[in-house]
């Protein structure tokens, strides 16, 4: 097609657009000549657009329109109008709707299923690691002599972990051991004395017995008139003072027993001090109770410590999971349920168990628990602290208490 024809074509629209404006019927609205306008100006564009294509591809466009024209025509054909000229809806094919129904079965069926999922567990983010952070303390005041720890240290049950001055309850167990001496020694004198009280009183029996067999045999002569009467009498009095001496020799004897006891009391305090004393020299050692980690360390060299004074944390190998529920999630939680314990920090699951049921809510464990009676109440959701087991035979050497993790309770 020359380029020429369409510069004559457009000067020919553009004076008759001109021409319509120009003769036009002033009895025309405003919307028509607004419209034949606006048609004039489509015209113009796709001439102009028409004008920059390279004619190379002047073939193809003016093949594509017809072809374009064509299918419209064929769509129009296809879709009859209706009377008042509006095309008809679409009819759905037999094919269409049994596919439409194998997707709403599909889909109704895997949300049963994501349901019954969602239903069958509850989780929580509000949880942490939890175990036992032990104080380590002195039972003794004393000096600090030496610390063999740091903070982060592993160390092993009945390690050594800090040394007092020992000095001092050195020397008050060997007071005691010799206190426990001498105790000794006044009960083995105090034995000897009721040995020696025994016998007299044995001695004093057998002469008493004699004087009392005299004074008898004397009692059945005097009747007979064959001694005088002095002579008894001598006897006699002789019989009633040797009944006096064993009785007084007895006495003696009781009291050395008594003696003895009080001493052998004595021993036994005596023995108790050093007993006491020896374990305040072992306190000097204060040794681990566990093993674990040392964390914590306030004790620093020369220090005075005081008894129960702080000077070190020591946390165990042995952790569980606290996990805060809401009290709207406890309904089916039993203990025994399995768990899957999400640790944050290592991005690693483990396995658990519920070990048991909290008694109360966490509020009220608080230093200033909420009073509801006060008439200030207002009803949240509470939360109580459920307690997670780990399983046996898993790999807890990563664990820290503290640790965040997200608990997931399998209720069925």
């Amino acid at each position: 097609m020359d380029m020429n024809g369409f510069d004559d074509t457009r000067e020919t629209l553009l004076n008759q657009d001109s021409d319509e404006i120009s003769d036009g019927p002033s009895l025309e609205s405003e919307n028509d000549f607004s419209r034949q306008i606006r048609e004039l100006r489509l015209h113009l564009e796709r001439l102009e657009a028409f004008q920059r294509t390279p004619k190379s591809n002047v073939p193809e466009l003016a093949q594509e329109q017809p072809d374009q024209e064509h299918q419209d025509q064929e769509e129009k054909i296809d879709q009859p109008e209706s009377p008042a000229g509006a095309p008809q809806p679409r009819r759905w094919r037999p094919a269409r709707i049994a596919l439409a129904l194998v997707i709403a079965a599909i889909l109704f069926v895997a949300g049963y299923h994501f349901w019954n999922y969602l239903e069958s567990y509850q989780d929580t983010d509000d949880a942490q690691v939890d175990g036992y952070l032990d104080p380590i303390s002195s039972r003794i005041n004393g000096t600090i002599n030496a610390v063999y720890v740091d903070n982060n240290q592993s160390v092993k049950a009945g390690q050594l972990l800090v040394q007092l001055d020992p000095s001092d309850y050195q020397v008050a167990l060997d007071q005691a051991r010799a206190q426990l001496a001498q105790a000794e020694a006044d009960l083995n004198s105090a034995r000897q004395q009721y040995v020696s009280a025994g016998a007299t009183v044995n001695q004093d029996e057998a002469q008493n017995y004699l004087a009392q067999r005299n004074a008898q045999r004397y009692s059945q002569l005097i009747k007979q008139q064959i001694v005088s009467q002095s002579e008894y009498d001598q006897y006699d009095a002789t019989a009633r003072a040797q009944d006096a001496t064993v009785k007084r020799d007895q006495a003696a004897a009781g009291s050395a027993q008594r003696i003895i006891a009080s001493k052998e009391a004595m021993v036994k305090q005596a023995q108790a001090n050093v007993d006491q004393a020896t374990l305040n020299l072992s306190y000097t050692r204060i040794i681990a109770p566990a093993d674990g980690i040392i964390g914590n360390r306030s004790a620093q060299l020369g220090q005075r410590v005081q008894p129960g004074q702080s000077l070190m944390a020591l946390t165990q190998h042995q952790f569980w999971v606290t996990a805060n529920f809401k009290e709207t999630q406890l309904a089916k939680m039993r203990p025994g349920q399995p768990v899957t314990i999400h640790v944050d920090a290592i991005a690693r699951d483990f396995k658990g168990r519920v070990e048991n049921m909290p008694g109360a809510t966490g509020s009220l464990y608080d230093l200033l628990p909420p009073e509801n009676a006060t008439g200030n109440y207002v009803k949240i959701v509470q939360r109580l602290p459920v307690r997670i087991l780990f399983d046996n035979g898993q790999d807890l050497s990563q664990l820290r208490p503290g640790m965040s993790v997200e608990p997931e309770v399998w209720l069925r």
